[in-house]
């Protein structure tokens, strides 16, 4: 289903041939990221989504019968070639867009409209300062069936590489039309036999030709420099230098019920032009944790106290990867949240999510699930953890506290799943300790005064 989705739509045939040696694809090389200086913050960047040139009927791969690539080697009676069967199906939110999104991010280009999100990742999209379709000018590939050596039958499981040749559109959404078309090409293979075998040399092949549009210096000029970072707020996804300590509330060893009013009282509601977030208190000088996607490419953020009270905090930390902020009011707090640091979860714990879902008039909303599991995944050549709960948040949860039963914050609401638009009750969060250690925060406990 995933290919189909991501490029079998474009593909309408197997067609019968004589047997044939491989398709000749050009020789791409991948080229190195061009460096993009320290404390520069580029203008950021979306996938608007993708499309094709290349006419229905079109022969895009050959299967070989002997020979093929030369990281691998066709064998094997097969005849068979594949025929391009119409447009590509594809947009931000799908396996193309999450290539995108790694690929530029990892060359160091500010990208909104994460794929693996579902809480407003339309929002992010719509704040970006250039948007960028695909559209596929050429598709070549060389692919083979793996068969069963005893049998001879097929397994099921192929093997293969890809070419494509994209041209890419920036829409500039501030000046309302697209100011640069470009090319790019990329060739990706996968020589160990899988299911997605097919697909994977191709989401390869794509991946490669945005790494070569992303070191284009005609792209690289229009992005980078438009914004200046200082150090005090640096927005980019570099590690921090200088470990900043807090006077913040000792862990509680009491049920949350007795204090449910103080724990209230440290969340917030964030507001952005384009919509809104949560985010909460972790220190008695005003210090706050939140998500990277709430605050976005800004320096400072309304914050809405659960009085209804508005103040401007600045944002002084980022990181993107982990999608973690800090911010600082100019307000001091009589009870921040306390944070529990320790990995002391355990599935089929309590666990509660604080937050404004939905809209502004549903601020303070509590929900309670469990622990439902612990999740790795790897992005930016880091290991990213995940905490994964049944506990019910929605569009707005974004950058609110996960609590335990005593009210210690054990996590930070990230992202949930929806199955045909609906939501299904696995969430995720991000464990505190790793945001704080990321952030090169330190919290010095201090007792409730």
């Amino acid at each position: 289903m995933v290919w189909i989705k991501t490029i079998a739509a474009a593909v309408a045939a197997l067609s019968v041939a004589a047997c044939q040696g491989p398709m000749d694809i050009p020789q791409v090389a991948t080229l190195s990221p061009l460096e993009i200086p320290t404390g520069t913050e580029t203008a950021s960047i979306a996938f608007a989504g993708g499309s094709s040139k290349i006419p229905r009927g079109t022969k895009i791969a050959a299967f070989p019968t002997y020979g093929g690539p030369s990281s691998f080697s066709c064998r094997g009676g097969h005849m068979e070639s594949l025929e391009w069967g119409g447009r590509i199906k594809a947009d931000w939110s799908g396996e193309l867009g999450e290539a995108f999104f790694d690929t530029m991010e990892g060359a160091g280009y500010s990208v909104v409209g994460d794929p693996r999100r579902i809480f407003e990742r339309g929002k992010d999209i719509s704040r970006a300062q250039y948007r960028l379709g695909a559209r596929l000018l050429d598709v070549r590939g060389n692919l083979c069936n793996e068969y069963d050596f005893w049998t001879g039958r097929l397994t099921g499981r192929d093997m293969g590489e890809m070419y494509v040749k994209v041209e890419w559109e920036v829409y500039s959404t501030t000046e309302n039309r697209i100011v640069a078309k470009l090319n790019s090409e990329g060739r990706g293979h996968e020589d160990t036999p899988s299911g997605s075998g097919v697909s994977q040399a191709f989401l390869g092949a794509f991946s490669a030709a945005t790494a070569n549009l992303a070191a284009d210096p005609a792209f690289h000029d229009l992005i980078v420099g438009k914004k200046e970072a200082t150090a005090e707020t640096g927005t980019l996804s570099k590690p921090q230098t200088n470990v900043l300590h807090m006077r913040g509330a000792r862990v509680s060893t009491r049920a949350m019920k007795g204090y449910i009013s103080d724990v209230l009282d440290a969340v917030v509601t964030i507001r952005l032009s384009g919509g809104h977030g949560s985010g909460f208190f972790i220190g008695y000088d005003g210090y706050g944790l939140t998500n990277a996607h709430v605050v976005g490419q800004s320096k400072t953020v309304v914050i809405r106290l659960r009085s209804g009270i508005e103040v401007e905090a600045e944002v002084l930390r980022v990181d993107k990867i982990r999608d973690v902020a800090l911010f600082k009011a100019p307000i001091q707090m009589l009870h921040p949240l306390p944070v529990e640091v320790r990995d002391s979860l355990t599935q089929l714990d309590d666990i509660y999510a604080v937050g404004t879902p939905h809209n502004l008039g549903l601020q303070s909303t509590i929900t309670k699930g469990v622990v439902s599991a612990f999740r790795n995944e790897r992005r930016g050549g880091r290991v990213i953890s995940y905490i994964q709960s049944d506990v019910a948040i929605s569009g707005g949860n974004s950058g609110g506290p996960l609590l335990n039963s005593r009210g210690n914050v054990v996590g930070i609401s990230v992202a949930g799943w929806e199955i045909g638009g609906s939501q299904v009750g696995l969430n995720l969060f991000i464990p505190i300790r790793e945001a704080l250690d990321l952030l090169k925060v330190e919290i010095d406990s201090a007792p409730r005064p």
